[in-house]
């Protein structure tokens, strides 16, 4: 990507993520219906001004479980991935602030085991052990999403150990503690939160095809993936029931790249195209 589209492709995405925001935070207000209310006496109605999105087979408004079906996605996926950042960032910090000893090793081969574990098959040994609930997803992405973080961390803190501010540092006594939060913590941030914005947009998609397999949030609360779900068996009499969680799960992951794809293109002084 060149200079001149980065502002482009951050703004774009700050864009379509407050107005994605703005009628997801504000479905309470902007829906104009109960998401769970039910009225077969229109069911799989096709889209009307009564019902912009159409209705579903229990007569429910697809745009209003599409708005608050979002609360339950984004809030969910951003409240997951805060718990992964964090975790990411602790042990990273302490594997690179202790590269080769004993507490390395075994973060690292950790790391090695969770990465070969499929995050797919986690979610539904967590499942089948204490039930499907959203809670119980939540619990399983937190469990392998930190890993990426971590790997990135202790990677940005083995490159600042070989700078002179982290030997200044030394030379001048600074604890471990003080070295960690003063010289490697802030080096990492940039970069983890780059990171964590593309993320997010892969959280997004995993919550949502998890929920769509039943792993998830459970009817009848909205949720885009469970949405899907309900939707596929009346795909070729009532597409229209697609298209609000579809699209929303599109313009959701789309914002999170292009914000990405900003954050990255401005904060990265080397401007690589990978992280």
């Amino acid at each position: 990507m060149s200079n001149a589209n980065h502002p482009v492709s951050l703004v774009s995405g700050i864009v379509v993520l407050g107005l994605l925001a703005i009628l997801i935070l504000g479905a309470p207000f902007l829906a104009p219906y109960d998401p769970v209310k039910q009225n077969v006496t229109e069911r799989l109605e096709k889209p009307s001004m009564e019902h912009p999105l159409g209705t579903d087979r229990f007569g429910r408004d697809v745009l209003s479980r599409t708005l608050h079906g979002g609360q339950t996605t984004l809030i969910s996926s951003v409240v997951a991935l805060c718990a992964a950042l964090i975790i990411g960032l602790f042990v990273g910090l302490t594997a690179g602030m202790f590269h080769g000893s004993i507490i390395d090793i075994i973060l690292m081969r950790l790391i090695d085991v969770l990465l070969s574990f499929p995050f797919m098959v986690l979610a539904m040994v967590i499942a089948a052990l204490f039930g499907t609930s959203l809670s119980h997803l939540l619990l399983a992405v937190v469990a392998v999403w930190w890993v990426s973080f971590a790997r990135l961390t202790r990677s940005v803190v083995l490159h600042a150990k070989n700078e002179t501010s982290f030997a200044a540092a030394r030379v001048l006594g600074a604890t471990n503690g003080a070295i960690i939060f003063k010289e490697l913590l802030p080096k990492a941030i940039s970069p983890v939160l780059i990171l964590a914005t593309f993320e997010l947009g892969s959280l997004i998609l995993s919550i949502a095809a998890l929920s769509f397999l039943g792993l998830g949030s459970q009817p009848p609360a909205p949720e885009w993936g469970s949405m899907l779900a309900d939707g596929r068996d009346h795909f070729m009499q009532a597409p229209h029931i697609l298209i609000g969680p579809a699209l929303f799960i599109f313009l959701t992951v789309l914002a999170f790249n292009l914000i990405g794809e900003g954050l990255r293109d401005r904060l990265d002084p080397y401007e690589k195209t990978e992280l």
